[in-house]
C-alpha cells in the first residue's frame, strides 16, 4: 500500500459516516440521555480503520505493536495526574449552578450524553471510554499521528491531524443536538479541537506512544464538555485552559527548533 495514512482515512470516514449518513436523511436527532438514535458505534470508524490498515501495511508486527500501545500504562504518574485533573474539571458545573443559582446537577446529569441511554454514571463513562477514547484515539494518534511524526514535526502533525479530525466531524453537526445547539460557538469548537489534537499529539509523543494514555484524556475531555451537568460555561473554561496549554506546547516547540 503506497499510501497508507490516505487509505486510511479514507477508511475512516467512510466507515463512520455509513452510520451516521443515513441518521441525517432520516432527519433523526442524537440526544443526550437517549439511547436512540444514536451516533456511538460511528466513532468507531477510526479504530477499526486503524486495525485493518496496520494489518494491510505492517502485518503481525504492526498489529502487535499497535496492541502493545493499546494497552501501556506505565507513562508515569504525572501523565494520569492530568486525566484525573482534566476529569475534576466537569466538577465545575456544580460551582456554576451555584453561583447562578440554578439547580445543582447531580449524578443523572453528569451521565446524560449524546446517543447513550440511562445506563449510569460509571456505564456512560465506559462507553464514552471505548468509543470516544479508544475508538477515535486509536486511529488518530495511534495511527495517524504516530505516522507523521515520523517525518514531520510535533506542530504539523497537530495541524494535519487537525484538520482530518475535524473533517470527520462533519455529519454530526447535522445529526446530534449537542452541535447544532453550538450556534457562533463553533468557532471556539473548532479552536478547541485544534487546541486538543496538539494537547493529545504532545501526551502521545511525551507518554510514551501510549494510546491508552489519550484515550483517558480524551474521555475525561469530553466529560467536561459533552454532558448535561458542565454545559457551555464549563466547556469554553475547559476548552479555555486547553488553549492555553496547546500555545505553551507550541512556543516549546519553537523554541526548541530554534534553538537547534
Amino acid at each position: 500500500m503506497k499510501r497508507p495514512l490516505v487509505a486510511y482515512c479514507v477508511l475512516a470516514y467512510a466507515l463512520s459516516w455509513a452510520w451516521w449518513l443515513p441518521i441525517l436523511l432520516r432527519g433523526d436527532v442524537v440526544r443526550a440521555g437517549d439511547p436512540w438514535p444514536t451516533h456511538v458505534p460511528g466513532l468507531a470508524g477510526p479504530a477499526v480503520a486503524a486495525v485493518v490498515v496496520t494489518a494491510a501495511v505492517d502485518r503481525g508486527a504492526g498489529l502487535r505493536d499497535l496492541g502493545s500501545r493499546l494497552t501501556r500504562w506505565r507513562v508515569g504518574a504525572g501523565w494520569w495526574w492530568v486525566v484525573l485533573g482534566t476529569a475534576a474539571l466537569a466538577l465545575l458545573g456544580i460551582v456554576v449552578a451555584a453561583v447562578t443559582g440554578e439547580p445543582i446537577p447531580g449524578a443523572d446529569e453528569f451521565a446524560r450524553y449524546g446517543g447513550v441511554g440511562h445506563i449510569g454514571l460509571v456505564g456512560v463513562v465506559l462507553v464514552v471510554f471505548l468509543a470516544n477514547g479508544i475508538g477515535e484515539e486509536t486511529g488518530w494518534r495511534g495511527f495517524a499521528a504516530d505516522r507523521l511524526l515520523r517525518d514531520h514535526s510535533l506542530t504539523s502533525t497537530s495541524f494535519r491531524v487537525a484538520a482530518i479530525w475535524a473533517g470527520w466531524h462533519l455529519p454530526l453537526f447535522w445529526i446530534s443536538a449537542s452541535f447544532r445547539s453550538l450556534g457562533p460557538l463553533v468557532v471556539g469548537w473548532a479552536v478547541g479541537l485544534v487546541a486538543a489534537s496538539v494537547v493529545l499529539t504532545f501526551m502521545y509523543q511525551h507518554g510514551r506512544r501510549s494510546i491508552l494514555l489519550v484515550a483517558a484524556w480524551h474521555t475525561a475531555y469530553n466529560f467536561t464538555s459533552a454532558t448535561e451537568a458542565t454545559g457551555h460555561v464549563v466547556a469554553v473554561l475547559t476548552t479555555a485552559l486547553v488553549i492555553v496549554a496547546a500555545v505553551s506546547i507550541l512556543r516549546h516547540e519553537r523554541a526548541a527548533a530554534t534553538s537547534a
